[in-house]
């Protein structure tokens, strides 16, 4: 699979990409060629460092080499950076021979890219103690299984924050990690190692504590401490003469000893008496003011008694006449409800007779509007698959709600999603694109795949069959640099998927079920997911067809 800029270059005509084209990458069906050197983010670093490859624009490794006419090269991306809105700069080289570049001058160097999959480089984790120099074509199969690659700690689901260890060292992290799970060897309950202490000093129900009284007892377990604070010889108690306003506590033998001296307690004794007789003084004077409140408020609870006895005699016979007249009303209007329900219900028999026929008509008429409103649906379908069509060979695909939609394959709800129709000409061949958004076959999971579908079209009888005319797939990067993902293909003849469909809408997809890796979607420094819109572009070779 080649990722690319649509822009065509070289006096050929020839189309390449800003990665390896797909005859370097998918067709050999390595996972490790040249392509995966297009998707690393940073250059890889030469054992012996070779200025021829170097790129003069960006000072890093070529990729995808181009030549210009003066013999120097570039990066496909580096010309487009280059060149910018000009159509023509002195080659950056900075050599006597030097010509000017502009994009209809540079051409693919197929060589020299097989060259540069060839040479040694370091690999990527070096810094991390990696001592390997893989060729660049087989760094990134490295980088896969480098014990120097970093990796999260197993315990990040018990809490640890470190999801970057170097391989070769995550045994000894795993030994040293604060969250690792260890067993409380008195309780047995399982926990972090860095809860160890706290838990066996505050919490462990096995281990051994000292009474709080101070009594000196052994072995005694936290488990059981509250039974034995309630009966611990050194629980402090207090004086049995607190009621009187004693404040001494203490153990036992203390409050004992204490007891004994009643000259300490005939003054404590003494000084209740004194405060009872003072508060009884007190509550003999609130009772006295109490009770001549109470004498004042009978009093003129006697005068209201006499007053409401007066007003209920004068009340019931109000209330007796308004009960009189209200039996006289209610008689009156139910005679009359009685007589208007009775003309209602006749005038309601009389309007359903009228109504039966009108609810025929309006029955008939919902089927007739149904049927209306479906016409009208499928043609306002068609209506927008027109509008939206193209008869250039060329499909300029928008998938909004990227990430719902992706959610929804990877749940299995909405596996694949079809475009619009496109076609080559006015009366040319039908066709669409299919895309899994979590992947296809060898792909599902890991990557997105892309394929081409011819479909059955109505003007296929007056088209040559089977379908041989080269097909452009391509993921275009919505960033200033352009840098798009981009793969082609000629059709195989024998293939029914580029016959005529005859039974069919459409013949079974052909593509690239390893389109683009998830991590390069998901990777927050490219831009080909902005906004969450994707867009599509499939290009279809229609200078070889002939004129209907």
């Amino acid at each position: 699979m080649s990722n690319g800029d649509s822009s065509g270059f070289g006096a050929a005509g020839v189309e390449f990409s800003d990665a390896f084209p797909s005859s370097d990458y998918q067709s050999n069906n390595s996972g490790a060629g040249s392509g995966s050197f297009s998707l690393l983010a940073v250059d890889p670093k030469l054992v012996r460092h070779n200025e021829k490859y170097i790129c003069p624009i960006h000072k890093g490794l070529l990729r995808d080499a181009v030549q210009t006419s003066c013999g120097h090269r570039l990066c496909f991306a580096c010309v487009n950076d280059y060149l910018g809105t000009e159509t023509s700069k002195m080659c950056p080289a900075g050599e006597d021979d030097c010509e000017s570049v502009t994009r209809d001058t540079v051409v693919p160097d197929p060589g020299f890219r097989k060259e540069i999959r060839r040479v040694l480089v370091f690999c990527s984790n070096e810094n991390e103690g990696c001592k390997e120099q893989p060729q660049l074509q087989h760094l990134q199969s490295h980088l896969l299984v480098c014990d120097y690659r970093k990796v999260a700690c197993p315990y990040t689901v018990r809490g640890c924050p470190n999801d970057e260890v170097v391989l070769a060292n995550l045994e000894k992290h795993k030994a040293d990690c604060d969250f690792r799970p260890i067993s409380c060897e008195l309780c047995g309950v399982v926990l972090n190692a860095k809860d160890k202490k706290s838990h066996d000093k505050e919490s462990c129900p096995e281990a051994t504590v000292t009474c709080p009284y101070n009594c000196g007892v052994k072995n005694l377990k936290r488990k059981d401490l509250e039974n034995h604070k309630l009966t611990c010889p050194k629980r402090p108690t207090e004086c049995q003469y607190k009621s009187l306003g004693c404040t001494f506590s203490g153990d036992k033998k203390d409050v004992q000893e204490h007891e004994k001296n009643m000259h300490l307690h005939f003054e404590v004794l003494l000084k209740w008496v004194i405060n009872s007789e003072i508060e009884k003084r007190l509550h003999n004077t609130e009772i006295r003011e109490m009770k001549a409140q109470v004498l004042e408020l009978q009093t003129i609870n006697e005068n209201l008694s006499k007053q409401i006895k007066d007003n209920h005699k004068d009340a019931r016979l109000k209330i007796v006449s308004q009960i009189e007249r209200s039996i006289q009303f209610e008689s009156t209007a139910n005679t009359q409800i009685a007589e208007l329900k009775a003309e209602l219900q006749t005038e309601i028999t009389a309007l359903k007779s009228q109504l039966e026929p009108l609810s025929s008509q309006v029955t008939a008429h919902d089927r007739e509007n149904s049927g209306r409103e479906i016409r009208l649906a499928e043609m306002d379908l068609r209506f927008q698959m027109i509008e939206t069509a193209s008869y250039n060979g060329k499909l300029l695909w928008k998938i909004r709600d990227f990430t719902q939609r992706k959610r929804d394959a990877v749940q299995g709800r909405t596996v694949s999603l079809y475009s619009q129709p496109f076609y080559t000409s006015r009366f040319g061949y039908k066709m669409c694109a299919r895309v899994y958004l979590n992947g296809d076959g060898i792909g599902r999971g890991s990557h997105m795949s892309l394929y081409f579908v011819v479909m059955r079209g109505e003007y296929d009888a007056l088209l040559a069959w089977p379908f041989q005319h080269k097909v452009s797939l391509m993921l275009l990067d919505q960033s200033t640099e352009k840098r798009h993902m981009k793969d082609e293909f000629y059709p195989d003849p024998s293939s029914t998927s580029f016959r005529r469909p005859v039974n069919a809408e459409m013949n079974v997809a052909s593509g690239c079920p390893l389109f683009v890796a998830h991590t390069v979607l998901d990777n927050p420094n490219n831009q080909y997911i902005k906004d969450d819109v994707l867009f599509i572009k499939v290009m279809v070779d229609t200078s070889q067809l002939p004129p209907l």
